[in-house]
Formats: C-alpha cells, structure tokens, sequence
C-alpha cells in the first residue's frame, strides 16, 4: 500500500488545477454540504476517469466519520465509521493520500464484493480546513490501474478547492435539532413546559418542508401539554437514518394527548390529522401511541430527499418514499431487503412498488426504475 505524498497541511494552488468555482457552483446562494460533495465526486471522476467515489466528512470528537456522498457505488451513505476504519481510515491515520493497489486486500471496506470498483485501484485524499482533516475523498477505479504522483496531485487539489464552500455551506444551514431547541427555549419562557432535545445519528441538512413539518408537530405536542399542565416536559429525539429522518416525541402526562387544537388560519382540527396529512404530503407518516399510566410517544417518519425536478423542470410525480424505494430498488435489493433498510412492512414496499409503476407507465419495477432513471426523476449512479 502505497503512501503518495504527505503535505501535514492544506496544498498550496498549482496551475492547471480546477478552480473552486467549478466545485461549488456559480449560485450567489450557498448550496447545501451534499450538494458541494456530489460536485466534488463528480469532478473527481471526470479529472481521473474512475468509475465510482465517496466523500466522508470526519468528527474527530467522535472519533468516527459519516458517508455523506457517493457516486457510481451503494456506499453506505448515511452511516457512521471508526476512524481507523476502510480506505477513509487509512488517510485519516496516514494524515495524508494514501493509494491502494487493490481494493479486496483493504481490511474493513465498505464496497459490496461484487461491484466492479471492490477489485481496483483506490485513491483517498484528505479534505483539510485549519490544519485539521474534515473530510476525506475517495475515488476508485473498478481497474487494476495505478494512480501516479501527478493524478492524486490533482485529486488532492482539486479536493482542497471545495474546503472553503463544505466549511461555509456546513455553517449556513442550522439543524433541525438545533432549531427544535431555540423553539423549545422560547416556548419554556412563556408556558413552563421544558423541551429536551437529543440528536441521534449521522447529522445533516434536511429539506426544508421538513424541518416545517417536524417543528409544527412539536409545537402541536407543546401546545397541548401546556393546556393540562404548566409544568410539563417534552422528549424529541431526531434520528438521522440512512434513508430518512425519524422523530420521537414523548408526551410525560400520563393521560392521553387530547385531539382539537386551533390552526392559524384553519380552525379548530384534530392535530394528529394535520401532522399525518403533513407528512403523507412528504412520503411520510405519523404514528401516535398512548400508553396508560406512563405517556405519549408521536413516531413521524420523513423522507431526506424529495421528489426531484427533471431537467426540463417538469416536476417528478414520485413521493419522497416512492423515490426511496425505487433507489434502492435499483441497487438490486428485494422487497424485504428494502423494507428492512426502511423499517417498513413488504407489503407497504409492494404497495410503494405499485404506485411508481402506476406513475410510471411500466408493467414491471425494473422497467419503472429504468423510466424513472430516462426522466430525471432518480439519480442513474
């Protein structure tokens, strides 16, 4: 295994190299962290000519890294690693770019064995910011070719070219946890009642038809434990998973959460309605159960990524679950590997299933996958 070179800090520019504004875009708005590490993979692959990448995003204090983007390959985006762990690790450890021969010696890798990209070449670059690794890029690839001192020198450059636009876009979106606490802090000051937020999992930015959603459903649990006790706590837990976003809320009043509350603009109308109409929107759902004598627990469950935009604008008549299965569909999961991923029922995957084939036009998933993939609607890696 390799060590190609060694800088202990950020490279400086060389000629030739892609300028930032390539990486990040041109949009006066900050884009997302995903969306600069999509652009990073993507020119990756076009500087190199690899056939698949993963960007991971390092949390030394948690002495973990989380998969935050991939293209070309199921790289286990969402999930967290030990930092010794894979070809991340190696870079990590190495604090520097580290190349490895072939993929299927690497101890710990995350590459299924019978993908293309399991059996090359890799190379990993570290992202750096301050004299600290925030990130690592890894490209592979899918041949037994060997990377030379001048392509990782370019990898390397151009991957530091994005540090500043993943270090900006990271501070410009708060998370939802974050925003769910300052609410709770304003709404203890008027009513009594104490929010206890805890974020579980692989953080990141969520849609912000989410986060609205999420923040009405608290509320909504707010207002009703204030209308029968002044001092009553509230439990959310906002659980990042790979493919979506669940939030927990424990309602401490052991009696059960009464159900009219009085909308801005709509009335009175059963909470719960709204929250599971809400959510239903997204390709959600709320759950609702009452325990007697100990409480309440709301369990809603939203998508991350929400029906896409074509590229003639035209908008993607998928939900944002429909779009989940069929991605993992794609992948070339069954029906009962994709509910387990999602934590729903086989015949609600079916049911998913149908309904794309319905939108589609298509006879079979695989057809549907395919015309989903022809209209924008799924991303082809």
């Amino acid at each position: 295994m390799p060590v190609i070179d060694d800088r202990g800090a950020a490279p400086a520019p060389a000629g030739g190299a892609i300028p930032s504004a390539v990486v990040v875009g041109d949009d006066r708005a900050l884009p997302r962290v995903d969306d600069v590490l999509g652009r990073l993979l993507a020119h990756s692959q076009t500087l190199l000519g690899t056939v698949a990448g993963s960007i991971s995003l390092v949390d030394p204090a948690r002495g973990r890294y989380d998969k935050r983007a991939e293209l070309g390959i199921p790289c286990r985006v969402g999930q967290s690693f030990p930092l010794d762990e894979g070809a991340t690790g190696q870079a990590v450890t190495r604090r520097m770019p580290v190349v490895i021969d072939d993929y299927s010696l690497l101890k710990g890798g995350h590459l299924p064995g019978t993908h293309p990209a399991s059996r090359g070449a890799v190379a990993a670059v570290p992202l750096w910011w301050r004299d600290q690794i925030i990130g690592v890029n890894v490209v592979f690839a899918g041949n037994s070719r060997r990377f030379t001192v001048d392509e990782v020198d370019s990898l390397e450059v151009l991957t530091q070219s994005a540090a500043p636009a993943v270090v900006q876009a990271g501070r410009a979106v708060p998370s939802l946890a974050g925003l769910l606490r300052e609410h709770g802090r304003v709404f203890a000051k008027e009513t009594g009642v104490q929010t206890l937020v805890t974020e579980v999992g692989s953080a990141r930015p969520v849609p912000d038809a989410v986060s609205s959603a999420a923040a009405d459903l608290v509320a909504a649990v707010r207002r009703m434990a204030a209308s029968r006790s002044g001092d009553a706590r509230l439990h959310v837990a906002v659980v990042h998973r790979p493919m979506g976003l669940r939030l927990l809320v424990q309602d401490e009043v052991a009696e059960a959460v009464p159900g009219l509350l009085e909308w801005p603009g709509r009335g009175p109308i059963d909470w719960s309605i709204r929250a599971a109409a809400d959510a239903d929107a997204l390709g959600g759902a709320v759950d609702i159960e009452h325990i007697a004598g100990w409480g309440t627990v709301v369990r809603a469950d939203y998508p991350t990524r929400l029906a896409q935009q074509t590229g003639a604008g035209e908008p993607s008549p998928l939900t944002g679950r429909e779009h989940e299965v069929l991605v993992l569909l794609a992948r070339g999961l069954s029906d009962r590997e994709v509910a387990a991923r999602l934590q729903i029922s086989p015949r609600t995957v079916e049911k998913h299933v149908g309904a794309a084939m319905r939108k589609t036009g298509r006879p079979s998933r695989t057809s549907a996958v395919v015309h989903a993939m022809e209209h924008g609607w799924l991303d082809p890696s």
